[in-house]
């Protein structure tokens, strides 16, 4: 908090006081950030580059939270966001900000990431790989979402309104919506909450920050056909086909439900969270939702429901794992096909990359960052269902994934099969343990597949947590050369990155690539290497 770190909020401001603040930049849940006299106070309803009014609502020791009273100076990369839900729901925190603009501050947020938390000084970052069909054929904001304007206070809201902007696009009803489809509707998965009340279902997503259920018709980041579906679900619940879970009482059927599509193949699933493993009213539910997706599918975008699937959860706290996963119509997986001709088998559990079009970027990077010459052992940990590694495969020696979910290590062996791919292997278990056996010619585990002189190449690809510490020094002790490290969280990745660097690698560089439009977060690939003696 520079010159005001040893000062508490309190002495600073009072909770219910305005303040006039200068908006410099943007926190990781998308709040605005301001400085008063030293003090960082977080803004919500603000955006870097703009000049607010705003209350104080909340202290804490070293900083404060504040709200959007009244826009003073609008941000030049304001623009009009386009969906009416914006304001409740939070998911999509960047939507105010032009697209160009939402990738320098993406940039900025894991150039920042790496100097404080990961201790390096003046780190590479390339620019972010923007979305491959954006807006205006330069990057730029011809025909973007909207374009700086001057602020005014709605009387029925009080929220700030930009005024002196062209036409809002049309709704995602509209016909004037294509120019957003090249940017938005880009998720291939959605999670969909449920609720019950005495005006009828809620079908939606949580507010952010909230267990509050926004009823959402139309999200501006999923598929049309899978907005459709989700609709259908409101109409079963309102029809009584289905009931809602009430935790009171411990009495009902559906407690969420997941949506996953895929671009290449237009095959769906659909996995209904319930408490049992039966569904009721099963062929008229089923009949009402494919019938909604065929009624939005089109030649260009053929959708159709391939599977249907009960995560059965009976625990309190939906966060705990499914119990099992019953398949009550259709196939056991759906399947997807990348732009470059590979095919990936995903089930109800796996994880996929939720931007097929970025997902080729992302492993494009990744294969560039590896350098493959030729025989290189990899190493994919965290493998999932294999989809890094097998991208590789034939520029490599040997692909070995670990992964301590099992059914995805199922998964990957599979997907291996139908790419035809006869140089990978896949272990169930964590990585820390299974890899430095699999090089140990004392262990019952060791391979002799692997070429002992060939270079060793780890992939990385953890979740919003990041490497456990212990894997990161079993894979500094197994001596890789290589480290290409993909990370959707730029703390975690700044973190693991400054303790590589004291089992001796370097980071060389990073490249993000905007796998999730519209919201702060950022995939990021760095190389990092090991340092010769």
């Amino acid at each position: 908090m520079s010159e005001n770190i040893d000062k508490t909020a309190a002495l600073v401001v009072n909770e219910g006081q305005i303040v006039e603040l200068e908006i410099t930049d943007m926190t990781d849940d998308g709040k605005g950030l301001g400085r008063l006299s030293g003090l960082a106070i977080f803004v919500a309803g603000a955006v870097p580059g703009d000049r607010v009014s705003a209350r104080i609502t909340r202290l804490k020791k070293r900083y404060a939270f504040a709200e959007t009273i009244e826009l003073l100076e609008a941000s030049a990369a304001r623009v009009q966001p386009p969906c009416p839900y914006y304001k409740d729901c939070g998911g999509c925190s960047m939507l105010e900000l032009s697209y160009e603009e939402q990738l320098r501050i993406k940039r900025k947020n894991i150039i920042t990431k790496l100097e404080r938390i990961g201790a390096l000084e003046d780190p590479t970052v390339r620019e972010v790989l923007g979305a491959a069909d954006r807006i205006g054929a330069d990057g730029g904001q011809a025909g973007q979402i909207g374009r700086p304007g001057k602020s005014e206070e709605t009387e029925e809201t009080g929220q700030p309104e930009m005024t002196g902007q062209p036409e809002q696009t049309e709704s995602a009803d509209g016909t004037d919506s294509a120019a957003f489809e090249s940017v938005l509707r880009y998720r291939n998965k959605a999670e969909f909450a449920v609720a019950m009340t005495s005006a009828g279902p809620l079908v939606g997503f949580n507010k952010r920050g909230s267990n509050k259920i926004v009823d959402c018709t139309d999200c501006l980041l999923q598929k049309r056909a899978t907005m459709a579906a989700a609709n259908a679900v409101r109409e079963i619940l309102q029809g009584k086909l289905l009931t809602v879970y009430d935790a009171r009482h411990g009495k009902g059927f559906l407690r969420g439900f997941t949506i996953k599509v895929c671009e290449g193949t237009g095959e769906m699933m659909l996995i209904f969270t319930g408490t049992s493993k039966q569904l009721p009213n099963a062929e008229k539910v089923i009949y009402t939702i494919s019938d909604a997706i065929d009624a939005v599918s089109t030649d260009e975008k053929p959708y159709f429901l391939q599977s249907v699937v009960i995560e059965v959860n009976k625990a309190k706290d939906l966060r705990e794992p499914a119990s099992a996963y019953e398949v009550v119509a259709g196939s056991n997986t759906i399947t997807d096909i990348t732009d470059d001709g590979m095919k990936f088998e995903i089930s109800a559990p796996a994880f996929y990359q939720v931007n097929t079009k970025q997902m080729s970027k992302l492993y494009a990077k990744v294969r560039e960052y590896a350098c493959l010459k030729g025989g290189e052992t990899i190493f994919d940990l965290y493998c999932g269902i294999g989809t890094i590694g097998l991208s590789m495969a034939t520029q490599a020696g040997m692909i070995i994934g670990i992964e301590s979910v099992k059914n995805a290590v199922i998964d990957a062996n599979r997907n291996a099969v139908i790419n035809g791919i006869v140089n990978a292997r896949y272990y169930t278990g964590r990585a820390e343990h299974v890899m430095p056996r699999l090089l140990d010619k004392e262990d019952k585990l060791f391979v002799d597949y692997i070429d002992e002189n060939a270079p060793k190449i780890a992939i990385l690809d953890p979740p919003r947590a990041g490497c456990d510490e212990a894997l990161l020094r079993a894979v500094a002790s197994c001596e890789v050369d290589k480290i290409v490290y993909v990370s959707c969280n730029p703390g975690t990745l700044a973190r693991d990155i400054k303790l590589l660097g004291e089992l001796g690698y370097e980071f060389v560089e990073a490249t993000p690539v905007d796998m999730f439009v519209a919201t702060m977060h950022v995939e990021c690939i760095a190389l990092i290497q090991r340092v010769k003696s």
